[in-house]
């Protein structure tokens, strides 16, 4: 966590700092080419008249202030093989993020192997340090996978055509919710210039503790968290297969970026009712899309570019707006009590409505500054953070970034 009153130092010090106005550490000779790469962000949260929490519990959502990232590693390159490696010495149980050798004898085909993310939800895939708002959107981050070891085949066959197919031994290495071996695919359509078309899938089986006396199993479905760290839908009990699917969008012409993504997420339940009977299917279901504009005119594609540098000039300035929903239920006859407990046969449908909208100024190439305005909008209100309160949810989110690429 952050010290009260840390965000102005961590401002001064980062438009002060040498890494905004000079090139990171880079060696190239011939064919070989090595690299440092990193990031860290500080982030800030300020929530607008709401609480959430007991005595009992404590507070039941995210921190005030945190050391959210502090990422570092090098990428190596040597003709057609790339090494590279991301870790985050801060992220307690976690630190491993990127581990992986990549062989690609041509642009077509490449085989990966080691530790990397599980290629499904476009905004996961994108590196932290380049989301176009704090939090990625709640489909990512409930529903997705996350990284874990595995090998995959991946490359462009053909300009508008790029794959990525893999096996890998779980879907979230880190998470007691990890699933056994996963297979996963993803693959991305350029039929115009500026627009990709994605369309995603993974499967694999869960199996839950054994129930034995004494012992307190966990269960390991998927978890319902608003970008306010708050979770409106706790894991329930699942057993057997878990699917997910889905597909996506980006229209990205100059500095507009326009961009909409859908999953959907399935787990059994078999043998997972109070009598060890067989429950329906539990189901996610994620959308997302958003708006975002470069004031200043630069480039969407890769990393942000300010035309005019601060402090000659005002940097790159954007804004956004995102509009996103998860709700969660089963895929049983909707009959009989609804249930908000974790072996409920009729699961009481819980969602979160969730309105972003967003400010990112980079003054210089190397350093970032975000700020967000979050409203949450939940469902049900006996399931919201304050239970029986209707209404939105206001929280303000702030982010400090320097990077290098």
């Amino acid at each position: 966590m952050l010290p009260r009153g840390a965000f102005p130092g961590i401002v001064a010090l980062l438009l002060a700092s040498p890494v905004a106005a000079q090139s990171p550490f880079e060696f190239k000779k011939g064919d070989f080419r090595f690299q440092l790469t990193g990031y860290i962000q500080g982030d800030f949260r300020s929530f607008q008249d709401w609480d959430a929490g007991d005595e009992d519990t404590g507070e039941l959502r995210s921190d005030t202030s945190e050391l959210r990232r502090l990422r570092t590693g090098f990428e190596l390159e040597w003709r057609w093989l790339a090494l590279e490696l991301d870790v985050d010495p801060q992220d307690d149980g976690d630190e491993l993020k990127d581990l992986y050798l990549d062989l690609g004898p041509s642009k077509a085909f490449h085989v990966r192997g080691g530790h990397f993310k599980v290629p499904v939800s476009p905004e996961f895939l994108t590196s932290a340090s380049r989301t176009d708002f704090v939090e990625r959107t709640m489909l990512a981050n409930d529903v997705g996978p996350g990284r874990d070891w595995g090998v995959m085949l991946h490359g462009e066959p053909a300009k508008s055509f790029a794959y990525q197919v893999g096996l890998f031994s779980g879907d979230n290495r880190t998470s007691v919710t990890r699933a056994d071996w996963t297979a996963a695919a993803r693959l991305v359509v350029t039929p115009a210039d500026d627009l990709d078309l994605g369309l995603s899938f993974s499967q694999g089986d869960v199996e839950a503790q054994e129930e034995l006396p004494g012992s307190d199993p966990r269960p390991k479905g998927m978890i319902g968290e608003g970008p306010a760290g708050f979770e409106f839908y706790e894991r329930h009990f699942v057993n057997g297969r878990r699917l997910r699917f889905g597909g996506d969008l980006a229209w990205t012409p100059g500095p507009v970026g326009i961009k909409a993504e859908y999953m959907e997420g399935r787990e059994e339940r078999k043998g997972q009712g109070s009598t060890f009977d067989d429950l329906p299917e539990q189901v996610a279901r994620g959308w997302a899309g958003s708006f975002t504009w470069l004031v200043t005119r630069e480039s969407k594609k890769g990393r942000i570019e300010p035309r005019r540098p601060f402090p000659h000039g005002v940097g790159a300035i954007e804004i956004g707006a995102r509009y996103e929903e998860l709700r969660f239920d089963d895929l049983g006859p909707d009959e009989g009590f609804e249930g908000a407990g974790n072996r409920a046969r009729n699961i009481r449908p819980a969602a979160d409505r969730v309105f972003t909208g967003g400010l990112s100024w980079w003054p210089v190439r190397w350093v970032r500054f975000m700020g967000n305005v979050v409203v949450e909008r939940y469902l049900d209100p006996l399931l919201a953070p304050e239970p029986g309160k209707r209404g939105n949810y206001v929280t303000l989110l702030a982010r400090a970034q320097v990077a290098l690429p």
